[in-house]
């Protein structure tokens, strides 16, 4: 039985260039670039090389880029260091991936003044509602840029002027896991002091992530130790998994340029978006990339499970969180709790065709049709 993989939001599969750069420096390269023989500087110039790889793919300078263990270490560094004015306000979206609004929940718990904006009904996040949230006194806001659970891509140009002209010296920080290497990003124009970026979504190795760090902007490290990465994030840095990021994020933004996402999102939309039992979840401008199914009295994990049985896997949102967190990104939109429970995420990757985008579309819907006919709903 052919397998057809569709939850490329929560991994992809390593590309093999990116193989090829983690064998590399495991097995060649091994040494610790801390070290001062002359084959240890090599391996820390072909780390300041490869900063330049994921630096070019923002818009970013390369001194700019550190590299961290994952986007939630880089989550919770810009909450935990982040924040400079203890004393000011916090504003969030209630869209925003767990390892945000969990930071934003724990500053709470410690008294801060933490704002949550809901989107449109269309999961956009809005400079108007921001800037209704903002006020003098805000220290930090952080805005998704493309939501893991729908694609929506929010205009964090538009936020971050629109809180600039409230609190000028507001901290702006974006996730922006799932926009990188997939649609154009300069976090120049975007406006941002912090940009949290990941490589297992673009076909790198898992336990490596990046955050971008405005020159200029100054934030203690998330993690002490031995200075490494000019002092910005201490100990010994993952080579393998650094040099594997940059080979993926070179590859994949090459294939992303061709390829078309939102075709294929478009054949779940067609098929499911305009009916009384289904509906899509999320709207324009969307990365194409992810499309969110709710299915009207019907269970996310039964289908799910159904799909699996064929060969075909899916998701039910962010792998992060649970169902009932993955929940508060559709509660927030307004998705009624009958759709909700019964949602399901589908995720593409420059390797899935239009034939593995129908071929799931036609087994999504024979399975919804039965699971109606089987429980009466």
């Amino acid at each position: 039985m052919k397998t057809i993989y569709l939850d490329n939001a929560a991994t992809t599969r390593v590309l093999q260039t990116a193989a090829d750069a983690m064998l590399e420096y495991a097995r060649e390269k091994y040494y610790n670039p801390s070290a001062g023989y002359r084959a240890a500087l090599e391996v820390r110039h072909d780390m300041a090389d490869a900063a330049g790889v994921i630096a070019s793919v923002i818009g970013a300078d390369p001194h700019e880029i550190v590299f961290t263990s994952c986007a939630t270490e880089s989550n919770n560094h810009v909450f935990s260091c982040g924040v400079k004015n203890k004393k000011g306000n916090v504003v969030i979206s209630a869209v925003e991936h767990a390892s945000v609004y969990e930071s934003a929940m724990r500053l709470k718990s410690k008294g801060a003044d933490v704002r949550i904006v809901d989107p449109d009904p269309n999961g956009r996040v809005t400079a108007e509602k921001i800037a209704a949230a903002v006020d003098e006194n805000t220290a930090f806001v952080s805005v998704i840029h493309c939501s893991n659970e729908t694609g929506v891509i929010n205009d964090i140009a538009a936020i971050s002027s629109a809180v600039k002209a409230i609190a000028p010296k507001a901290v702006i920080h974006s996730d922006g896991v799932q926009a990188f290497c997939k649609i154009p990003v300069n976090v120049k124009a975007l406006g941002v002091d912090l940009y949290s970026m990941s490589a297992h979504k673009v076909g790198g190795m898992k336990g490596t992530g990046a955050l971008y760090i405005r020159n200029g902007f100054n934030m203690q490290p998330f993690i002490a130790g031995g200075g490494q990465q000019d002092g910005r994030r201490s100990g010994t840095e993952n080579v393998c998994g650094i040099m594997s990021f940059a080979a993926a994020a070179a590859a994949y933004r090459n294939a992303a340029r061709s390829f078309d996402a939102n075709a294929l999102r478009n054949i779940f939309v067609e098929r499911f978006g305009s009916g009384e039992l289904s509906r899509i979840n999320g709207g324009s401008p969307n990365s194409g990339y992810i499309v969110s199914i709710s299915f009207r009295g019907l269970k996310g994990e039964i289908i799910a499970h159904e799909m699996d049985d064929r060969g075909i896997m899916i998701g039910l949102g962010s792998a992060c969180s649970t169902h009932i967190r993955s929940n508060r990104v559709l509660g927030s939109m307004g998705v009624p709790k009958e759709f909700a429970e019964g949602s399901v995420r589908i995720s593409f990757s420059p390797r899935t065709t239009e034939d593995d985008a129908r071929t799931a579309a036609d087994a999504l819907d024979e399975i919804t049709k039965d699971l109606r006919q089987r429980t009466g709903r």
